[in-house]
C-alpha cells in the first residue's frame, strides 16, 4: 500500500447510510484522508491489527459490542489511537461512560454535518469532544461520582484489598496466595466487588474504580495478620 493510498480512518459502524454521512461529512474538511468501512467489533479488532490508524469511528451498538466491553477490546489493542464513539444515544450517562472508558469524543448520531466535522478537528488536534448536552450536567456527574466512592466505601476490607489487586493487575490465583485464602474465595469476593460496583466485567471495575484508589496509601489495603 502506497502512501497516497494509505488507509487513516476506521468507520466500525453497521448502518451503511450513516457511515457514507460520516465520509462525507470528514471528507469535506479533510480531504487528504482515507477510509476502511467495518459493520461488527471483530472486523474492528482484525483491521486494527493489521493497519496503522489515525483515528477510529466506532458504533456503541453494533454486532459483537456488549456494551462498552468492545470499547475497552478495541482500545487495548489500538492504545495509541484516539477512537469516537458514536450512538444514537444522547444521555449525558452514556457519554461520561465512553470517555471513563477510553474514548477521545462522543458523537451522537443526530449531530449536523458542521458539528460532526469540528467533533473530528478537535480529537485529531489532541482533544477531547463531548456534545453540549454532556457538559452541561455537571451535577448529575458529580453525583454518579459520590455513589461510586460511597460504594468503594461500603466494600469489606477484604473486597477492597481484592480490588486494589485487581486495579494493579493482579489474577486470581497470585491474590488468592498473597492473601493466603482459596482462588474460589477470591472468585466471591470478585463477584461481591462487580455487584456493589454495578458493572460486568473485571477490566470495567478496574476503569470505574481506579481512579478512587490509586491515591490511597497501600498500607490501608494490607491484610491484617
Amino acid at each position: 500500500m502506497t502512501q497516497k493510498d494509505r488507509t487513516t480512518i476506521l468507520i466500525a459502524d453497521d448502518h451503511p447510510l450513516f457511515r457514507e454521512a460520516l465520509q462525507r461529512a470528514v471528507i469535506e474538511q479533510f480531504s487528504d484522508h482515507s477510509f476502511l468501512e467495518v459493520d461488527c467489533l471483530d472486523k474492528a479488532i482484525a483491521a486494527v491489527s493489521d493497519e496503522n490508524f489515525e483515528l477510529i469511528f466506532l458504533d456503541l451498538n453494533m454486532p459483537g459490542m456488549d456494551g462498552f466491553n468492545g470499547l475497552v477490546s478495541l482500545r487495548n489493542r489500538a492504545p495509541s489511537v484516539p477512537i469516537v464513539v458514536v450512538s444514537a444515544s444522547e444521555d449525558p450517562a452514556t457519554v461520561r461512560e465512553a470517555i471513563t472508558y477510553g474514548a477521545s469524543g462522543f458523537l451522537p448520531k443526530s449531530l449536523s454535518r458542521q458539528e460532526m466535522v469540528a467533533a473530528v478537528r478537535v480529537v485529531l488536534d489532541g482533544g477531547v469532544y463531548t456534545p453540549v448536552l454532556a457538559c452541561g450536567s455537571e451535577r448529575e456527574f458529580l453525583r454518579a461520582e459520590a455513589a461510586l466512592a460511597e460504594s468503594i466505601v461500603r466494600l469489606s476490607h477484604q473486597q477492597r484489598i481484592v480490588l486494589q489487586m485487581l486495579v494493579s493487575g493482579r489474577p486470581n490465583k497470585q491474590i488468592a496466595y498473597e492473601l493466603n485464602i482459596v482462588e474460589s474465595t477470591v472468585k466471591a469476593h470478585v463477584s461481591a466487588i462487580l455487584r456493589k460496583l454495578k458493572v460486568h466485567s473485571r477490566t470495567q471495575a478496574v476503569l470505574k474504580a481506579g481512579k478512587f484508589l490509586t491515591h490511597l496509601d497501600d498500607r490501608s489495603f494490607r491484610p491484617s495478620l
